[in-house]
């Protein structure tokens, strides 16, 4: 493996903007759904950080192909920033159950976590929202191979 593989480059500096900025959106869409009670201190920097990695670390890799490949990439990074900022919110609100002690085993509580990705999957069933995660893939996507091709 050369060492230029782990070098900053403009896609990957464009697709984690880009898939930051769609996070930030969706967080803030969703903000108004969330149940009663939840704390939102999390919610921005979770659903920011996590796709600024996801895009870096993956939608920077996978430019060099053409625009259609991008576009499906890019939905690729935004159902993978999903799921995994979803599982992070699960585990958080399993373990705040789990010292509750609201779980009879250890068993049920990693069962819980993804019933609890479930529901919050199910937030994420607005309209507005599928279109800007939609909307952020594809314009994620054409804009690292955009920005691979115009600086490197």
């Amino acid at each position: 493996m050369t060492t230029t593989a782990k070098m900053p480059t403009a896609a990957k500096l464009v697709a984690g903007v880009i898939f930051a900025i769609t996070g930030y959106f969706v967080a803030e869409l969703i903000r108004p759904t969330l149940p009663e009670g939840q704390p939102l201190k999390w919610l921005l920097p979770i659903c920011v950080g996590i796709p600024l990695i996801v895009g870096w670390r993956i939608m920077g890799k996978l430019v060099g192909k053409n625009y259609g490949a991008s576009m499906n990439n890019g939905l690729y990074v935004v159902v993978v920033s999903t799921v995994s900022v979803t599982f992070i919110f699960a585990v958080a609100l399993m373990i705040k159950k789990s010292r509750r002690l609201q779980y009879d085993g250890p068993m049920e509580a990693l069962v819980d976590v993804f019933a609890l990705m479930l529901e919050y999957g199910l937030l994420l069933l607005n309209p507005f929202v599928l279109a800007v995660l939609v909307i952020g893939g594809f314009f994620g996507g054409i804009a690292s191979e955009w920005a691979h091709r115009k600086f490197e």
